[in-house]
């Protein structure tokens, strides 16, 4: 909680705590050793990919190897100033990995982002609902650190930026498949269906995010 300074006085800093109570906005920050491995393992998984794209003769490279790259930096840089609980890094770690999966890796005569996982449901539409929701729980984190106290608006506040976010990976999906002739991405229908998953997802992963942060406090 803030403390009332008064005129002359310096302003109260915030800290961080492990438990990433949403009640309070004090929590002690994941040490940066914990990023740097982290972006380690992203560095190894999309070199993993590219000798596998290289070797496949997959155009699909020059999309998701530099998405992956971009989107580690912007983590990077939000963890500077927020500080993840670890299991919220690994969780969106293991999301860049599943994107780069879904398109580089090819079984049988298609991508994996083509195939279905669970029924007649797409691997494409599971992952961009567990994406979504980790992105959501990574949201409601920052917020919280930020001063949002739990509320009904810190969850809402952060089932819209997971929901932002992929609509701006829909528009990324767009060039890609003007820029990339066999680009794996789908029509109207399927971006319209990605964005469902990925609503879907972000309320799924904000109210557990939210649920266990309150069991936390």
């Amino acid at each position: 909680m803030a403390t009332k300074t008064t005129r002359g006085e310096a302003p109260t800093r915030w800290t961080l705590t492990p438990n990433h109570d949403l009640t309070t906005t004090t929590r002690t920050p994941t040490p940066r050793s914990s990023m740097f491995r982290v972006v380690m393992a992203l560095a190894t998984a999309s070199g993993v990919f590219l000798v596998y794209g290289i070797a496949t003769d997959n155009s699909q490279l020059i999309y998701y190897i530099p998405i992956t790259v971009i989107f580690t930096g912007i983590i990077a840089l939000i963890h500077r100033s927020v500080g993840f609980h670890m299991a919220a890094l690994w969780a969106l770690a293991g999301a860049a990995i599943g994107n780069m999966a879904g398109g580089v890796l090819v079984v049988g005569d298609a991508a994996l982002y083509q195939l279905p996982v669970l029924g007649l449901i797409g691997y494409d539409k599971v992952f961009h609902a567990l994406a979504a929701g980790v992105v959501a729980w990574a949201s409601l984190e920052a917020l919280s650190s930020w001063g949002l106290r739990r509320t009904f608006a810190l969850g809402f506040a952060a089932a819209m930026i997971a929901l932002g976010g992929g609509a701006l990976v829909e528009v990324v999906e767009y060039f890609g498949s003007i820029l990339i002739e066999d680009a794996s991405v789908g029509g109207y229908i399927n971006n319209a269906q990605d964005l469902i998953a990925n609503t879907m997802g972000a309320t799924i992963g904000t109210t557990l995010a939210y649920r266990f942060h309150r069991g936390k406090s």
